[in-house]
């Protein structure tokens, strides 16, 4: 289902137009400390936490699954209120049965994605920055295990994910390099085929809780 060079190839090309963007300048909107009162046009950061996240259509419930969430962020600022931000991840989502040292079925799905979110930011030029956008993901590797064994059915799993996001970002110290985040994402469009009846398709929901390190 999945065609990973197809995808690095494309991935490489927005990692160039990254490039090209920051190089310009490595400092933005969010405040450095009360003397920096100059309005610059880019800002960048590096984001590291996890995800708590489980699939709809499953006939499971709860956000028990783990997963990473890291990588970059880099923000292009329309004046010191509003931006538009994009980012590129490593996140993984998925699903598992309650943990239960004494359960008898065991199930796990991890789901590794490459994505791109896409957001429009609010800066209050005090503490917050709210956030709510769109991001589309890339599946590259699919694990799915029941109690303990490769289940083997990557055909399940569709490659190609659009969703919606929505979050917002505490700005923390004197000088505002380090933010604590929070993110709710759900899918647009369906991620696998749904053991549901009554739902068209399997969908993602995650909750995000991730620092970010603003330059």
């Amino acid at each position: 289902m999945y065609k990973p060079t197809y995808f690095f190839e494309r991935m490489n090309r927005i990692l160039f137009f990254i490039f090209l963007c920051t190089s310009f300048s490595l400092q933005a909107q969010i405040k450095h400390g009360k003397d920096d009162d100059q309005f610059r046009i880019f800002d960048v950061g590096l984001i590291a936490g996890f995800n708590a996240s489980q699939v709809d259509g499953d006939n499971l419930a709860g956000f028990y699954k783990m997963g990473l969430n890291t990588g970059g962020v880099a923000h292009i600022n329309f004046n010191e209120d509003w931006s538009l931000s994009f980012e590129i991840l490593f996140t993984q989502k998925g699903a598992r049965t309650r943990p239960d040292p004494d359960a008898i079925n065991v199930y796990k799905l991890t789901m590794n994605y490459a994505e791109v979110p896409v957001a429009i930011n609010y800066n209050d030029q005090n503490r917050f920055i709210f956030s709510a956008g769109l991001g589309y993901g890339r599946l590259f590797k699919v694990v799915e295990l029941i109690n303990g064994l490769d289940n083997n059915n990557d055909d399940a799993f569709y490659s190609d994910e659009v969703s919606y996001h929505f979050g917002g970002t505490i700005l923390i110290g004197e000088e505002k390099h380090f933010g604590v985040n929070f993110r709710y994402q759900g899918s647009i469009t369906a991620v696998g085929q749904s053991l549901n009846p009554t739902l068209p398709g399997a969908i993602n929901r995650l909750l995000s809780f991730r620092g970010i390190y603003y330059f």
